[in-house]
């Protein structure tokens, strides 16, 4: 999974969002008072990748995807070189994205934390309800910190816009939509949220990687980053992405997503969720198949430009917070303390001085993410104990929420 691609330079793509529409809800939490919505988010790149040429399109049934899937990651194929070197092809267009906004009751907000969920999650990954309790809620702590929270679907899952799922829906043209999300926020036409100054990208999984590449091309578009679910030594092997077992999602699933289409995928089943996200038993009875039950498809694209932007040298220099789980099989073979997986001899140490690594200054595969950030002046790092890939599910959320709301606060962001 996730071999390596040369990064995307995506200098040449253009940003911009159109007026929101149709809001949709109101409710409250604990905290927090939440509102969704759907806007039209206008964006364009040259760097997405002619992804149709190596793999084709949609493939017409499961037998058909399974063995592809044994194609591209057999020992010797040559596939993920062949998308390495696809063509790159523009792509623009407006596309409809579902947001949930969520602000502090007390309506005083400091700014705002712009959300991106990972592959097999939607935007209900932060404001996950669990057991009559808001500690799984990213967006419940935040408000209870007086932060306000911006989730939505991203391109071509839930209730957002699903268009060609193999030559759009991929993470360069996702990178130039957050992009203008963050604009039209700063300028306050997004909704009727109003008008930020502060805004954290906060990602997941994917979302990390999204952000990851982001900030290369638009280091102003946030203050600070908290990329959780993440390192720059994504699992080989076993544990990867081909862990994920991708199924037509309007195969394993057709009661919930039966106009997909083939290009459209989701793991298959709880164990498989269980696999790539969960470790026994620090979570809730209800928590593993809440998140089976609500979780979210993705696309061929995404599954196939994920890895790009985790060979990003930046000169981002605003800080960055890591918050991985100790036992996270996609990021780090499921244990983040064995180092001699990490993509490099030196990756444990850090030259920066403002740097700080792992909960207990002891060296784990999270300090990796320093090579992505070298310029950062506030780099530091947080594993999550006893805590999986999907660390909202897990009864340990809470306290990476803690850490996380810590961070800013001494970063005076």
């Amino acid at each position: 999974m996730l071999n390596q691609l040369t990064l995307l330079t995506l200098l040449g793509s253009m940003v911009y969002a159109l007026p929101s529409i149709q809001e949709i809800k109101r409710d409250s939490g604990t905290y927090a008072n939440c509102r969704t919505f759907y806007s039209d988010i206008y964006a364009e790149t040259t760097q997405n990748s002619d992804l149709k040429s190596v793999i084709g399109g949609p493939p017409p049934n499961q037998q058909v995807l399974v063995e592809s899937s044994i194609q591209q990651f057999a020992a010797g194929s040559m596939v993920m070189n062949q998308i390495m070197n696809a063509t790159k092809i523009q792509v623009s267009g407006s596309y409809s994205l579902w947001f949930e906004y969520c602000e502090p009751k007390s309506g005083n907000s400091t700014g705002l934390f712009q959300t991106h969920h990972g592959l097999v999650g939607n935007a209900g990954y932060w404001n996950v309800q669990l057991d009559n309790s808001p500690n799984n809620s990213f967006a419940e702590s935040a408000a209870q910190a007086g932060w306000s929270t911006l989730s939505y679907d991203r391109l071509g899952v839930g209730r957002s816009a699903k268009p060609d799922g193999t030559n759009i829906v991929q993470i360069p043209f996702e990178i130039a939509q957050s992009v203008s999300i963050a604009k039209s926020i700063r300028s306050g036409n997004l909704s009727d949220i109003g008008k930020f100054d502060k805004i954290i990208g906060v990602g997941h999984s994917y979302g990390s990687n999204l952000l990851a590449g982001l900030v290369s091309i638009s280091p102003s578009s946030f203050d600070a980053l908290i990329l959780t679910g993440f390192t720059n030594n994504a699992t080989q092997g076993p544990l990867g992405l081909f862990s994920f077992q991708s199924t037509i999602a309007n195969v394993a699933y057709p009661s919930r997503f039966s106009t997909d289409l083939n290009d459209y995928v989701i793991t298959p089943n709880m164990y498989v969720d269980q696999t790539g996200f969960f470790h026994y038993p620090n979570y809730t009875n209800t928590s593993l198949s809440t998140f089976t039950n609500t979780k979210g498809e993705y696309t061929l694209g995404q599954q196939n430009s994920i890895s790009a932007a985790l060979q990003l040298k930046n000169n981002y220099t605003s800080p960055v917070f890591v918050v991985t789980g100790e036992f996270d099989a996609p990021y780090c073979a499921a244990n983040c303390y064995i180092t001699s997986l990490t993509s490099s001899s030196n990756s444990t140490g850090n030259s920066n001085s403002n740097s700080t690594s792992s909960s207990m200054n002891k060296p784990s595969q999270l300090d990796t993410a320093k090579e992505v950030f070298p310029s950062s002046t506030n780099f530091q790092t947080y594993v999550v104990p006893d805590t999986a890939h999907g660390i909202n599910y897990h009864t340990t959320a809470y306290d990476a929420y803690s850490k996380i709301i810590q961070f800013v606060k001494n970063a005076n962001i």
